[in-house]
């Protein structure tokens, strides 16, 4: 069975069945499928995660009783799954925008459809697109004079604040401070007596006057073609995951790639306080299609680290750059291989596989790492979907591209015995981040008539 009749048999199970509890590994074996690839080829083909769906469909046919007939809150809320009703309203809220009592005299209409593959597949990409980050705008700068001043730190977080409050400091004083704009950028310093700095440069936009403060310097900023987003600014962490998803979920499906100019964030303050910041991802059109091509691979030699939970990457790429750096000086891995990545992000739940995320080494040769304290094993041989990209952070967009080729792909199916990674391919002499090609392999198997 192919797997887009696969999902729309759970769509229209889940469809029956919405006023009872959905076991989700009955309705996996309901569809053919295992869990895993419930879970992932429901994403892929409808562009909703499956509990988001289910929820999302329940909460529309809430809407409708709500607006339609005199069923009470509390009666809906049970029908719905919840055994509360102050869950059900938290749940409804946010993915209404009111709370249900207040929806049922509002003058909106929420409608959440059921999903049709047939009539959904051939134009959900650009559409999806657009729905999914419709905050994100491609603008264009031009080229303008800015004052400039770079903030040194002797540790990264939190820098970027603190570089904001010591400019906002510097420029009180001046006439037309409330019609500057300011802007920041991340720049590379070099050690100094072996202790690594972190340099953050202000960049202030100043169309009245100037600013005399001798922390300052004029200089030339290039402008360019830009992504831009606005965020809150409420933590660091907030704007690094927006940060991500601009680089791996909007730009892989944009018709943008990475630009030579530089990243900026703008800083949006109230009362001195930032309160949001606009992202400004530079961008340029592509050049070229990055298509998907059915490889065959042989086996490969993986030397690795897996670690699991909510810090898995941190510590397995922490685990891998301290394995790095007690390798010998003479060592030359752009000879000897690759490095690679792959990872799984469960849903959450007792029906999925836990987080983990894995780096490591593909070799290509006799490598003396027998006491590296590194896993091994091999990478296994056969077909695989492949696509070469730019990198595009955790290359989430790109994933979803692919599974959602494999899905639609009635030629060929996933192959669940083998594992997806991703390997990076640095140019000599090139820009390690700009330069760097992604190779990102799903494993498939050719389904025989």
């Amino acid at each position: 069975m192919r797997y887009q009749e696969s999902v729309q048999r759970a769509i229209d199970y889940i469809e029956t069945h919405l006023e009872e509890e959905i076991d989700l590994a009955g309705l996996a074996e309901r569809s053919y499928l295992s869990v895993a690839q419930l879970y992932r080829v429901f994403s892929a083909l409808t562009g909703h995660p499956i509990k988001d769906y289910i929820r999302k469909r329940r909460m529309s046919v809430a809407a409708d009783h709500l607006r339609n007939s005199k069923r009470s809150i509390e009666e809906l809320a049970w029908e719905s799954g919840f055994e509360s009703y102050h869950s059900f309203a938290k749940v409804f809220k946010k993915i209404v925008g009111l709370t249900p009592s207040a929806y049922r005299e509002a003058d909106i209409y929420f409608s959440f459809e059921p999903i049709r593959l047939e009539e959904r597949v051939a134009y959900m990409e650009d559409r999806e697109h657009s729905e999914r980050f419709p905050d994100v705008k491609v603008i264009r700068f031009a080229p303008e004079n800015v004052y400039s001043y770079l903030h040194r730190s002797e540790q990264e977080l939190g820098m970027e604040n603190e570089a904001f409050r010591v400019v906002r400091e510097m420029i009180a004083d001046h006439k037309s401070v409330s019609k500057m704009r300011i802007f920041g950028r991340n720049v590379d310093l070099p050690e100094t007596e072996g202790k690594t700095h972190f340099g953050y440069q202000m960049l202030v936009v100043c169309e009245e006057g100037q600013i005399p403060h001798h922390a300052f310097t004029e200089e030339a900023f290039v402008g360019g073609l830009y992504a831009v987003r606005k965020v809150s600014a409420k933590s660091p962490k907030i704007v690094q995951e927006s940060w991500d998803q601009l680089l791996s979920e909007w730009l892989p499906k944009s018709t943008f790639e990475i630009g030579t100019h530089s990243y900026a964030e703008e800083f949006i303050a109230y009362n001195g306080k930032v309160a949001r910041m606009n992202l400004y991802l530079p961008v340029q059109r592509k050049q070229r299609n990055e298509s998907i091509a059915v490889v065959s691979l042989a086996s490969m030699e993986a030397y690795f680290c897996r670690e699991l939970g909510a810090k898995a990457q941190e510590v397995a790429e922490r685990r891998l750059i301290d394995w790095y750096g007690k390798q010998p000086s003479g060592t030359n891995w752009d000879d000897e291989g690759y490095y690679y990545m792959s990872y799984h992000y469960g849903a959450g739940d007792s029906d999925s596989e836990p987080n983990w995320w894995e780096n490591g080494i593909l070799v290509n040769a006799e490598v003396n790492v027998q006491k590296s304290g590194l896993e091994r094993k091999y990478m296994g041989a056969g077909l695989y979907a492949c696509r070469v990209s730019k990198t595009y952070g955790q290359l989430t967009g790109i994933l979803e591209t692919i599974h959602r080729w494999i899905a639609v792909n009635a030629a060929y199916r996933f192959d669940e015995d083998r594992q997806w990674f991703a390997s990076y391919h640095p140019m000599k002499d090139g820009d390690i981040e700009r330069d760097t090609l992604v190779k990102l392999y799903i494993p498939i198997l050719l389904i025989e008539e």
